[in-house]
């Protein structure tokens, strides 16, 4: 090639670099909306240290590309305005016209399907009952929308356009197949009908996903860890997919409606709500980000552990609220199609707390304070001065459930019942047939889990909640050690040595990971096996069970947590030793009647073990393992057959949340606490295995 040929080619490729067009972040395409009344920030990418000057509303904004090309100016914050302007991007060799843009209030709509679940599409089961009527009538060509598709990334993906659409007929058309979320529809079409300025919405949403893969790198407590073949549950997934590319774009807020799939995280939910919020309001820029969220909607099944875990999130953090739809769920599909709602009262969130409508009462009611008088427990709530019921037989509303010192719920009832559904007085007053000590009262706790009894002051209904009004050392022996630690200091465990050790999850599964201690490799040889589960209560007061036998294996590797070691074992113990500060669980010297049940696979309550008793349709100290399910619910259990009590509990630890218990449940209809989900009602919950 000759010196010629590579000047020329040189030179040409300088002026394709110098003529490199500036191009302007995803967010910024024709129809869009700003948001009104606060800087608003307008970025792209140009060449190095290239001069960009964007202009808009009378503004002009300049700025220098870094050395990688990145750009970004921050325009004026500006009133509301219907005008259809635009936006216009300069740079040295091109010019980016940006038309039809409106300012006005800018907000983003993301979680998994009942966020997903459109306005109008062609599946009937999975869109909203009014769509057809609402998308064929609904023309406001102030309201625009982004409905973005379906991506997972590993890292933010950013080389792509939002495509900004009207609230119109030909719109819904063009986006049948994959319509904007008819809760998002409805907010912004509500939201715009009260404030008469132009809104934005942007909808990313994903049916089946948890809340890891929306949350951002930045929001996690504890970095998680990214594999490298990425799909829509991999933490941080959606957020690169499907969000990263908007920020740091202006909005009020996101409305968020998810959790059916973390359903198993219970009360550590909240802690993901953290997250989520934390890393949405740095990507964002806006440590004022409003996060309004949904509640689960009944269905047919109990979401109760999750609800109590928004509603914690709720109250702990200040730009966020929570609505209740225990109302308007439905028992049979977990999709209910009235989206109408739903976005209606988040929208009273926003009205109240960020548009100045003092007027309004946005919050459902809300438990203030109690006291137990009597066999009755009284209750004041906040945002309820006087009380109706609404439902299909005009009675007064049921859901209560009460448990007096025997722990076992019965059906409550409300005492101080009006004329005609309502109430008499402000406050709530309840109790239930028989139980003349109430300790325990809950809410939308059992099927079917509808609420029908409202705030006479705003409409809006009753959610799920639960008082606990026991004193911890109710049913611990006199006497007895409290605290974390002390169950392996009694004297019928003198020369054994800890082999394993785990705080178990209080949601979610157990994995290997969880052992803090492990010294199996070590243990050498032992003829006697003891567990201690202590479970740490809300005071910071400990229940614990300590359990010794004779060895049912010489392999120490088998001693831990069946989701781990894979072993099963259910068979008789012999020479078992048990101490308990707990009442319920006798302590002393059993040479026969031990009984072990450590399998990971599901199991059914009747009867296997010959000579042993137990119940066929409760679980109990003799159950059968169901391998057809393996790895499966799962199961590690310590008992006294000869007494017919369970010593110490640990269910549920392939999925979560966990059964655990000491002594025989009296809760629910199941002795050895299968089904109760109940890990996440303690602060900790530590088993450490031991031999001797």
């Amino acid at each position: 090639m000759n010196i010629r040929v590579i000047l020329g080619l040189a030179l040409a490729a300088s002026v394709c670099a110098a003529e490199a067009k500036v191009t302007t972040a995803t967010p910024f395409a024709d129809n869009m909306v700003l948001q009104r009344e606060r800087p608003v920030p307008v970025w792209g990418k140009a060449d190095p240290g290239e001069t960009v000057t964007v202009q808009f509303a009378g503004q002009t904004k300049t700025a220098t590309a870094d050395a990688k090309g990145a750009w970004k100016v921050m325009l004026d914050a500006m009133p509301a305005s219907k005008e259809n302007r635009t936006l216009t991007v300069k740079g040295s060799a091109n010019a980016e016209d940006i038309k039809n843009v409106l300012v006005g209030e800018v907000w983003f709509a993301s979680g998994q399907s009942n966020t997903e679940c459109p306005i109008w599409g062609p599946n009937p089961r999975y869109r909203d009952g009014q769509g057809a009527v609402m998308t064929a009538t609904a023309r406001r060509p102030f309201i625009r929308y982004v409905k973005n598709a379906r991506v997972t990334a590993r890292d933010p993906r950013l080389d792509w356009k939002a495509v900004w659409r009207d609230y119109s007929p030909e719109s819904f058309k063009a986006t049948f197949h994959g319509n904007l979320s008819a809760m998002a529809f409805y907010y912004a079409l509500e939201l715009h009908d009260a404030l008469g300025v132009p809104v934005g919405i942007i909808d990313s949403s994903w049916g089946g996903t948890r809340i890891e893969p929306w949350t951002p790198i930045s929001g996690f407590a504890t970095a998680p860890t990214i594999p490298a073949k990425v799909g829509a549950g991999t933490p941080t997934a959606l957020w690169n997919g499907m969000v990263a590319a908007f920020a740091p774009f202006a909005i009020k807020g996101f409305i968020w409606y998810q959790g059916c799939s973390n359903a198993g995280d219970g009360l550590r939910y909240c802690d993901k709500m953290h997250d989520l919020y934390n890393g949405w309001a740095k990507e964002f820029q806006n440590p004022g980000l409003k996060l309004y969220f949904v509640q689960l909607a009944p269905f047919s099944r109990s979401w109760f552990s999750v609800q109590m875990g928004q509603a914690k999130f709720a109250a702990e953090e200040k730009n966020a609220a929570m609505i209740t739809t225990c109302d308007i769920g439905n028992s049979w599909d977990i999709h209910p199609n009235d989206k109408e709602s739903v976005a209606r009262r988040l929208v009273l969130h926003a009205l109240k707390r960020d548009y100045g409508f003092d007027g309004i009462v946005d919050d459902a009611p809300e438990l203030k304070s109690w006291k137990v008088e009597g066999d009755k427990f009284v209750m004041s709530f906040s945002n309820a001065n006087a009380w109706y019921a609404y439902n299909a037989d005009h009675s007064v509303a049921k859901g209560f459930e009460i448990a007096g010192r025997d722990g076992k719920f019965v059906p409550a009832n409300i005492v101080n019942k009006g004329a005609n559904g309502t109430l008499s007085g402000k406050e709530l007053v309840v109790s239930a047939p028989g139980v003349k000590e109430p300790r325990r009262l809950r809410y939308l706790y059992s099927k079917p889990w509808i609420g029908s009894l409202y705030s006479f002051d705003s409409g809006l209904p009753l959610g799920p909640f639960e008082i606990d009004a026991r004193d911890p050392a109710e049913g611990r022996r006199a006497g007895a050690a409290s605290k974390l630690g002390d169950a392996l200091k009694v004297p019928e465990l003198a020369g054994f040595r800890p082999v394993l050790q785990a705080n178990l999850p209080t949601s979610g599964a157990f994995t290997q990971g969880v052992y803090t201690l492990d010294e199996t490799a070590k243990a050498g040889d032992f003829t006697r096996v003891a567990y201690v589960l202590e479970l740490v209560c809300r005071d910071d007061s400990v229940d614990w069970a300590a359990a010794a036998m004779d060895a049912f294996t010489t392999d120490a590797s088998k001693l831990g947590v069946p989701a781990v070691t894979k072993a099963f074992f259910q068979q008789g113990v012999a020479n078992l030793v048990v101490r308990s500060n707990r009442e319920c669980v006798p302590e002393g010297s059993f040479p026969e009647g031990g009984v072990i049940e450590f399998f990971n696979a599901n199991y059914s309550p009747q009867v296997k073990l010959a000579g042993v008793g137990g119940s066929d349709k409760a679980y109990d100290f003799n159950d059968t393992i169901s391998l057809a399910t393996n790895p499966g619910y799962g199961c590690m259990q310590v008992h006294n057959a000869k007494s017919g009590v369970t010593v110490l509990a640990y269910n549920n630890f392939n999925h979560g949340p966990a059964d655990v218990g000491i002594g025989n449940n009296q809760e629910g209809e199941n002795p050895d606490w299968t089904f109760m989900g109940n890990a996440g009602s303690y602060k900790a919950c530590r088993l450490t295995v031991l031999v001797k």
